[in-house]
């Protein structure tokens, strides 16, 4: 998201004097350690962005709409898409046992 904040700025004409972004990610330590059988997965992501601009709030919440839309990341976590894997070990690929 925050990679397309200046696209989007450019394209609506905003100034952007400052930025900076703040994701944090809610999961189970257990999950990701193997130490209990719950999911490793993240239950939650969210951010806050601080902008320091002079345009007007108005702009800059239709700023955010686009960036969301047009942001592959955010989409993906949304939409989850199936996700595949290869292992080429010394130039030979190996079957993958997940």
């Amino acid at each position: 998201m925050f990679s397309q904040l200046t696209r989007y700025a450019a394209e609506l004409d905003i100034q952007i004097d400052d930025a900076e972004m703040d994701i944090r990610m809610s999961y189970d330590t257990r999950g990701k350690l193997g130490l209990a059988d719950v999911s490793p997965a993240c239950r939650e992501v969210s951010y806050a962005l601080n902008i320091k601009s002079p345009a007007p709030s108005e702009k800059l919440q239709q700023m955010i709409q686009m960036i969301e839309k047009g942001c592959h990341t955010i989409n993906t976590i949304r939409n989850p898409i199936p996700v595949s894997g290869r292992l080429i070990h010394n130039g030979r690929e190996l079957e993958l046992k997940l």
